[in-house]
């Protein structure tokens, strides 16, 4: 695990008294999070043993969770067996973890904290290891499209390829989800802290403001519906969510529709059968026009032309460029 100044969820160190091994000789059948302590050692089941518990007691520990990177995190690997020990603890890591914490009869948080060390053999250095200088913590700012400032500027510095202009736009937003797969993170496409922690920690003492997301400006200051397809086009990428009708929230199909038609400074209602019911129908669609599917219609897209759209497909999809795929119930216009 690297140490440097700021490094927010690469554990924290906690220091045991000699007194604890009588606490926890007799501590109840719950703990506090991270502590390794078996929920079943009064049930009758399994049990954390003695050696175990008394391994545990005064020994300087760094804690360890789903996020962190580095050396320790390695010897955890090494240790539970089954693994690439590529120092990354993402899903594969956490899930031996939990295993391991379940075999050895200890409260399976996910977290390798003084008991789990003790299981796993100890934490490195033995007892005689010197106790680390805590980390200062700080609070994590998670950063999200359409967000701006110096956190996105070093977000993309650290992702690598990218113009470093502190916009939070559609490459930025790929780039993360690009990285966050190949280190095993949940891709949520976001900077959380888990992803600042994988990106080599969160910049402490940075302003975390955060930045409200940006009306874009229409392409060559053109507003109605001749804006319509550039200003769809910035938003390729976006992740698709029910009911989202913003870059920051995400959007579903007729969200897309609506916010693009509103920065063109043009109105239509927010769900597609509405918008259907609004527009005129037209038999000769041009770009900008919309795409409608059903009547009443349950989906529609931004009409580019040669039997293609722009459109928010499904969940588990992103804003994208696609063929219309199937003959539509109509097209609407406001021209």
């Amino acid at each position: 695990m690297t140490s440097r100044k700021g490094l927010v969820l690469t554990g924290s160190v906690l220091s045991l008294p000699a007194t604890a091994a009588s606490l926890m000789a007799s501590a109840p059948a719950y703990a506090a999070p991270g502590s390794g302590h078996s929920t079943a050692a009064k049930s009758g089941g399994s049990h954390v043993s003695a050696s175990v518990r008394a391994a545990a007691v005064n020994q300087n520990v760094v804690y360890l969770s789903y996020g962190d990177t580095g050396s320790l995190v390695k010897v955890v690997q090494q240790r539970v067996g089954g693994l690439t020990t590529d120092g990354i603890w993402g899903p594969l890591t956490q899930a031996r973890v939990l295993a391991f914490q379940g075999s050895k009869g200890l409260t399976q948080d996910g977290i390798v904290g003084p008991l789990t060390w003790a299981a796993l053999g100890g934490f490195p250095g033995g007892s005689n290891t010197p106790t680390p200088t805590p980390t200062p913590s700080c609070s994590v700012s998670v950063l999200r499209y359409g967000a701006e400032g110096t956190l996105v500027q070093t977000a993309q510095q650290r992702l690598g390829g990218l113009t470093t202009d502190g916009v939070f736009g559609p490459l930025t937003l790929a780039a993360v989800k690009a990285f966050q797969y190949d280190k095993g993170i949940p891709v949520s496409g976001a900077v959380d802290a888990a992803t600042w922690s994988a990106l080599g920690g969160f910049p402490c003492g940075t302003s975390n403001n955060p930045v409200p997301t940006p009306n874009p400006t229409p392409v060559g200051n053109q507003t109605g519906i001749g804006a319509v397809v550039a200003i769809a086009k910035q938003y390729l990428g976006i992740p698709y969510v029910w009911g989202g009708s913003t870059p920051s929230q995400g959007f579903d199909c007729s969200g897309l529709t609506s916010y693009v038609y509103a920065q063109a400074g043009l109105y239509i209602p927010r769900t597609a059968s509405a918008q259907q019911a609004y527009m005129r129908s037209t038999n000769n669609p041009q770009p900008g026009d919309l795409v409608f599917f059903g009547y009443p219609a349950y989906h529609v897209g931004i009409y580019l032309g040669n039997n293609m759209m722009i459109a928010s497909p499904r969940p588990g999809q992103d804003v994208q460029i696609q063929t219309i795929w199937t003959t539509p119930s109509s097209y609407g216009t406001l021209r």
